[in-house]
């Protein structure tokens, strides 16, 4: 069985304090609903892209997106004081639209779905 790398631990550590630290000391009410979906390190584990959701319309992603750019430099203090390594990723944010694109490819598969059923009846009679 192989086990995790160590890129892979550190990015659930990085992605575990830094849904934390949102939460809990961004003190911004413009920030909305944000959650930290996942978190990626680079191999030489200098660079980390981090992902999010935000729970609204695209006005509050967009804000939301450019608050968590600007607190960057306090994330990463925040994130160096709780992290037991030498160096603390570079952090980059990305808006995850992966619930979204789900959401409504679940919506065309619905449609489809109804679509097929007058087709199923039609021919049984």
């Amino acid at each position: 069985m192989r086990e995790f790398s160590r890129k892979d631990r550190l990015a659930d550590q990085i992605k575990r304090e830094v849904a934390d630290i949102v939460q809990n000391i961004l003190e911004n009410p413009k920030l909305g609903f944000v959650t930290i979906t996942d978190a990626e390190c680079t191999s030489d584990l200098r660079y980390a892209k981090v992902f999010f959701s935000v729970l609204g319309e695209d006005k509050d992603k967009s804000q939301s997106a450019g608050i968590l750019k600007k607190s960057t430099g306090k994330i990463t203090y925040e994130l160096a004081r709780r992290l037991s390594i030498r160096k603390v990723p570079q952090l980059s944010f990305h808006i995850d639209n992966s619930a979204e694109y789900g959401s409504k490819m679940d919506q065309i598969f619905k449609k489809i779905e109804q679509e097929k059923k007058p087709e199923d009846g039609e021919g049984e009679e």
